[in-house]
């Protein structure tokens, strides 16, 4: 039996040009695309950096595609890291694709790793 894939928003609901510059937090529901520079965190579903975004603070989505420049932590569910991406921050995802050409300085927690950190902060407390 063939399992349906998980739905995704399709349709991208908001773009931040080229020539946008955002100095504070985006909260976004659904798909957005930035392709100007954030100075700031960026909380959402799905996330598509661009080949010319820019930014500077974490990012904690359910799924992001990066093509640009991330210089902060990164926490997903799905991360792909396109040819020519950068990230500078450590990475936290239950999948993770990275396409050659992309470049990742910082510490990177994924898949089976992941869940057993959550495993071990829950018994913490």
């Amino acid at each position: 039996m063939l399992r349906k894939k998980e739905e995704e928003p399709t349709e991208i609901k908001s773009i931040l040009s080229e020539d946008l510059k955002i100095d504070g937090n985006i909260f976004a529901e659904g798909k957005i695309r930035i392709d100007g520079e954030v100075n700031g965190n960026i909380n959402g579903e799905f996330v598509i950096l661009g080949e010319s975004s820019r930014v500077k603070g974490d990012i904690n989505t359910q799924n992001l595609v990066v093509m640009g420049t991330v210089e902060g932590n990164i926490k997903t569910r799905f991360l792909e890291l396109k040819a020519g991406s950068k990230v500078v921050g450590d990475i936290s995802s239950e999948k993770l694709v990275v396409e050659p050409g992309a470049s990742i300085r910082g510490n990177l927690n994924v898949g089976i790793f992941l869940q057993e950190q959550s495993t071990d902060s829950s018994s913490e407390e």
